[in-house]
């Protein structure tokens, strides 16, 4: 299956060709002659005893890429990834990781490999586009998608997804993902205006100014909204539905506890003027929270549960 997307007068192509079939989804994106592979896989177990959500993402670089091969004439493999790769796959990480539930426990790994370069169309954002819509049709619980695009500067008139000769030229170099305001209907006819939210930024500068960036930013709005909208037509029609993860029980009878334990001791720490001093109040705090829930549930295992009940609430205050 072969969708595409006119952006500013280039061609955005995607293809579904379930490439990777142990995959959970898999896409094939292209621009120009730039041509970016991204799967999604999620385990069927969940990881026991941590506390954190176990996400990876790789972004590698083929050297047959660009039509060469590096290398002495013995190596037969290829090295380390290069530090832009590195950039690239944090960049991915930073967009995607924010959209996926709190309590997913199980793990999951996005790859985007660049299989063709054109010289011209950088596959960073190609790798984003491509993760974000991988995700979007897999079963994996997900809450996208995103819009992704790079804004550049050139001889005073905005530059969609500029190349490597027109960013150098450029007083900003500036990357923006977005993702649709929750409740948002997507509806050609109603203005972009306050439908997307910024997801992640990330730029290099040239003492611009923040009017600059608000201009980008405008000028960004409807191409990330049209992006969105493409992908949600794909979702639409090849979509898996979403894998439902278990959502922790609230244990109401401790929640109560703490707050009265903490009564208005939060809103004082929260609201010291420097920085150190309401460091260290919030620390004291949690070390005798942690204090009182061990002597109210001695070996029950419930310290970790306050402790992100604290969080919550310092999320709520702020």
């Amino acid at each position: 299956m072969k969708y595409k997307l006119d952006l500013a007068g280039k061609e955005l192509t995607v293809e579904i060709r379930n490439l990777a079939e142990q995959a959970n989804a898999d896409v094939l994106i292209r621009l120009g002659d730039t041509l970016v592979l991204t799967t999604s896989v999620m385990s069927e177990q969940e990881r026991e005893g941590i506390d954190f959500f176990p996400l990876t993402v790789e972004y590698e670089e083929k050297y047959y890429a660009a039509g060469k091969i590096r290398g002495p004439r013995y190596i037969k493999r290829e090295t380390r990834p290069s530090d832009e790769a590195i950039c690239n796959a944090r960049l991915i990480d930073r967009t995607i990781r924010p959209r996926f539930p709190k309590d997913l426990k199980k793990e999951v790994q996005v790859i985007s490999t660049v299989l063709s370069w054109d010289g011209e169309n950088d596959p960073d954002i190609l790798g984003v586009i491509s993760a974000s819509l991988a995700l979007s049709i897999s079963d994996i619980p997900w809450q996208g998608p995103l819009g992704t695009i790079r804004v550049a500067k050139v001889d005073n008139h905005f530059v969609l997804n500029p190349t490597y000769e027109e960013r150098e030229k450029s007083q900003i170099d500036l990357v923006i993902s977005s993702a649709e305001k929750k409740g948002a209907a997507s509806d050609e006819s109603r203005p972009t205006g306050g439908e997307i939210l910024t997801n992640m930024l990330e730029g290099g500068f040239d003492e611009a100014q923040e009017p600059l960036l608000l201009e980008a930013w405008e000028f960004s709005e409807k191409y990330l909204k049209k992006l969105i909208d493409f992908q949600n037509e794909i979702v639409a029609k090849i979509g898996k539905e979403k894998i439902q993860i278990a959502t922790p029980k609230r244990d109401l009878e401790l929640e109560n506890e703490i707050k009265e334990f903490l009564g208005k001791r939060l809103e004082e720490t929260i609201y010291q003027k420097e920085k150190m001093a309401r460091f260290n109040k919030v620390s004291e705090l949690k070390k005798e929270l942690i204090n009182f829930v061990e002597i109210e549930y001695p070996q029950q295992g419930k310290i970790k549960y306050a402790l992100d009940f604290l969080e919550k609430e310092l999320e709520r205050i702020l």
